[in-house]
């Protein structure tokens, strides 16, 4: 997402930036001027209204060689609440990783697993989060882990089901505990059943510009999976309200190979199609607001060339 701030270096994630000499400068520059008050701004006056936020298990508490961001954090959730919107704060680095990937914090192992203590640290972790914005008018819900890939399933289905009962005791009523279907959605829907006062929301990731079935599929095909994403959802939908919580305008260039449509025209029918298989949900967020550059995976700019239209 921004390759900019490890240009020069060897690292490959958070972790490894941080162990980097001048890597904690550069996270502090990052971090105060990558996203400001002015982003909330214009995320307000396009109309949108919930923010996902992703945080790690580092940034209430320090955890070397990460640092805390508890002074952003707050700012961040300020300024959502002075421009209307809500916040999901989505625990997206669990301690010990829960997929191995960069976006954990740190590439490797997964221990989150394997260790018992790792866990319990990371219900502590969400329980700090919880009882430090539970009274925050922004919150609007807690993602419980974002995006969890192991075989050991039953895990995360023991830590899903703690840390539900954990958040109850702490959030305020009408709050939203959501967890990620692993990209395994028809199988672990309804596996997290709620309280009235406490509602489950499964949160769905849809991406076509990864896997083998659909980096061989023609831009028709593309569009035609992702409308059909809409019986999808409405059969996961029948266990709990379904968010889409990551979604892009990506799709494999070979898709696009021969076309006559311009670049924007076809990311334009790739979103259109992608939102019509949404419609249903209880709402969506786009992965990302904002990158280094001006690509398929910056919200912001396919908002302002016109590729998505709100």
């Amino acid at each position: 997402m921004t390759p900019a701030l490890f240009a020069g270096t060897s690292a490959v994630d958070e972790h490894t930036l941080m162990e980097t000499p001048g890597g904690p400068e550069l996270i502090r520059r990052h971090r105060e001027t990558f996203i400001t008050e002015a982003d909330f701004a214009w995320i307000a006056e396009h109309g949108l209204s919930l923010v996902r936020l992703p945080v790690g298990h580092w940034t209430l508490e320090a955890e070397p060689p990460y640092e805390p961001a508890v002074e952003l954090l707050d700012a961040a959730m300020d300024w959502a609440h002075a421009y209307g919107l809500g916040v999901l704060l989505d625990m997206h680095g669990v301690i010990g990783s829960q997929n191995g990937r960069d976006h954990s914090g740190r590439v490797g192992p997964r221990e989150f697993y394997k260790i018992s203590q790792h866990r319990e640290d990371s219900l502590e972790a969400l329980a700090q989060l919880a009882t430090r914005y539970a009274a925050h008018p922004a919150l609007w819900g807690i993602e419980l882990v974002n995006e969890p890939t192991d075989p050991r399933i039953w895990r995360l289905w023991e830590f899903h089901h703690r840390a539900y009962r954990m958040l109850t005791e702490v959030l305020v009523p009408g709050t939203r505990v959501v967890f990620s279907d692993g990209y395994l959605p028809w199988f672990l829907s309804g596996t997290l059943r709620g309280q009235p006062d406490f509602p489950v929301v499964l949160d769905c990731h849809f991406y076509q510009a990864f896997y083998p079935w659909d980096t061989r599929k023609s831009y028709e095909q593309h569009l035609a999976k992702a409308r059909r994403r809409a019986k999808l959802i409405a059969w996961l939908q029948r266990k709990q309200p379904v968010l889409v919580g990551e979604w892009s305008a990506a799709m494999d260039p070979s898709a696009l190979v021969g076309r006559s449509e311009s670049p924007a025209e076809l990311a334009r029918g790739y979103v259109d199609a992608q939102l019509e298989g949404y419609a249903d949900t209880l709402g969506w967020c786009y992965w990302s607001y904002k990158t280094n550059t001006r690509d398929d995976w910056n919200f912001r700019h396919q908002v302002e060339s016109g590729v998505i239209r709100l």
